[in-house]
């Protein structure tokens, strides 16, 4: 875990869905926010951060994240300090760098010798109308 959870606000309200007679008495839904600025990471590594989760991102620069998957509250809160795990273990991967490659020879005859096949093929059935 790369968040540090002091800097972590929880927050439990009511959750949608299943939950039986008691679904409108108890907040078994976990909100969890982290601000950016409190990550432990690089000023390059937060704007990826800000960069790819944008959609997860409020006006105060923090990071939001909620989970209702569960009836238990303590299950919800595990479950969205895993989700923001992932999330940021995912934003911060760096992609490998495409490396463009030219067609080899074979594959240019190859694909010329397609194209003139087909190109027969049309030929021959225009002259037999």
């Amino acid at each position: 875990m790369i968040v540090n959870p002091k800097n972590i606000k929880f927050k439990a309200v009511r959750a949608g869905g299943p939950g039986g007679q008691r679904t409108n008495r108890r907040s078994t839904k976990v909100q969890l926010w982290i601000r950016i600025g409190d990550l432990p990471l690089s000023d390059i590594e937060k704007r990826r951060i800000r960069n790819k989760l944008k959609n997860y991102i409020n006006h105060r620069d923090e990071l939001e994240v909620q989970s209702d998957e569960s009836r238990s509250q303590e299950l919800n809160r595990d479950s969205a300090l895993e989700k923001l795990n992932n999330l940021l273990k995912e934003a911060l991967r760096v992609p490998k760098k495409r490396i463009p490659i030219r067609p080899t020879r074979f594959a240019k005859e190859r694909r010329i010798k397609e194209k003139k096949i087909i190109s027969e093929k049309k030929r021959s059935r225009r002259l037999s109308k």
